[in-house]
């Protein structure tokens, strides 16, 4: 299979931004509009209690990468395309984490892994959602996200209409490329910009609501100029909520958000406009480097459990990528590596343990913003 490796799955997901409707003049909507801060909403689904991978977690949509997404039929789909330019586009910044750049089966290898996982992410978004990023022929051929940033375009299809092809993609996955040829529509992979990789660190194991599941994911973000309907699927997902990054961090601050979420989500916190964080996602992956691949490495210290990510002083120059090795062991507390070991990007595992961030990332990303206070939240609570 395309996407399925000895310890982990490869998988793709989307980090959906939508622009508010522009405020109405009047005095309500005045203290609304100084109350949020930010001008956009982001789209979280909470995972169904029967789900074998971080279940009853709000997580952002998608899911594993299937054979489908690397077909090379997707070259028939794409063929009114300028297809240059979207190669050139997807590959900006050179060779990629492992994910992007390794070697697959010759039968998988007819596009770029950086097309497939876009694919991915589209394809997930819409089986859990509903929501459709879509372009036709015409529009496709005037996209060239080489220049400028684009924002999403969502499907104009009838609900009737969408919801079949839902209903036949969430059974089956090659129906997403066989509803793109008979509808004369293509994803949208150009408003779709690389934004981090999470590989799902060796401590989740099965028991108390963990899973032995692993996944080695590509995070996009697109920005869309309006905000669509979305629906959970009740099956993977049993609650879909559109909110603004602050919202979510004080609403799920007692352990309803997967880790990954709680950190891209403080990066998030830096723009408070949609425009600057679209022109944000696409100016980095354009001139800085690709994303580099966060892997948590937990370790144990004399009152807890810390998780290091890539940066962090003790962070170790060779991971343990397959857990053959027993976790490290440090005979301090937490506040005495802290004092000990100050540069820093790491989570404390404890009851309410939070991010501690003094590195900048090396691929011109944004650090976690841990300053919460404004929004009325203590880091503690993350």
């Amino acid at each position: 299979m395309a996407a399925v490796l000895k310890h982990w799955r490869e998988a793709a997901t989307l980090i959906l931004v939508a622009k508010r409707a522009p405020v109405i003049s009047g005095i309500s909507n005045r203290i609304e509009k100084s109350i949020r801060k930010y001008d956009y909403d982001i789209l979280m689904l909470k995972r169904s209690s029967r789900s074998k991978f971080m279940p009853k977690l709000y997580v952002f949509p998608g899911g594993a990468a299937h054979d489908v997404d690397f077909s090379k039929e997707w070259i028939d789909v794409f063929r009114n395309c300028q297809i240059d330019s979207l190669l050139e586009f997807v590959k900006l910044g050179g060779a990629g984490p492992s994910m992007f750049s390794r070697r697959r089966s010759p039968e998988f290898e007819h596009i770029p892994s950086e097309l497939a996982f876009r694919i991915c992410a589209i394809r997930e978004t819409f089986e859990e959602s509903g929501v459709l990023l879509v372009r036709n022929g015409a529009d496709s051929l005037n996209s060239n996200s080489l220049e400028t940033p684009v924002f999403g375009t969502t499907s104009s299809f009838s609900d009737s209409v969408i919801q079949s092809w839902r209903q036949r993609v969430n059974e089956d996955a090659s129906e997403f490329l066989k509803m793109c040829r008979e509808l004369h529509i293509v994803p949208d992979v150009w408003s779709l910009n690389e934004w981090s990789n999470w590989l799902t660190p060796v401590m989740m194991r099965s028991g108390q609501g963990r899973s032995n599941r692993r996944f080695d994911t590509a995070f996009y973000v697109c920005v869309l100029d309006h905000m669509p309907p979305a629906l959970q699927d009740n099956t993977e997902t049993v609650h879909a909520e559109w909110s603004s990054p602050d919202k979510l961090l004080i609403d799920r601050s007692e352990g309803g958000l997967a880790p990954p979420q709680v950190y891209e989500l403080c990066r998030m916190l830096h723009f408070t406009d949609a425009d600057k964080l679209n022109q944000f996602a696409w100016s980095r992956a354009k001139t800085c480097s690709r994303v580099e691949r966060y892997f948590p490495v937990p370790c144990i210290c004399k009152d807890g459990i810390i998780v290091l990510y890539p940066g962090d002083e003790l962070y170790p120059e060779e991971p343990d990528f397959e857990g053959k090795n027993p976790f490290t062991t440090y005979d301090f507390t937490m506040e005495e590596l802290k004092k000990k070991y100050p540069r820093m990007n790491r989570a404390f595992n404890t009851p309410n343990g939070p991010l501690e961030v003094t590195v900048e990332p090396k691929d011109g990303h944004k650090m976690p913003l841990l300053n919460l206070s404004s929004i009325g939240m203590t880091v503690a609570k993350l």
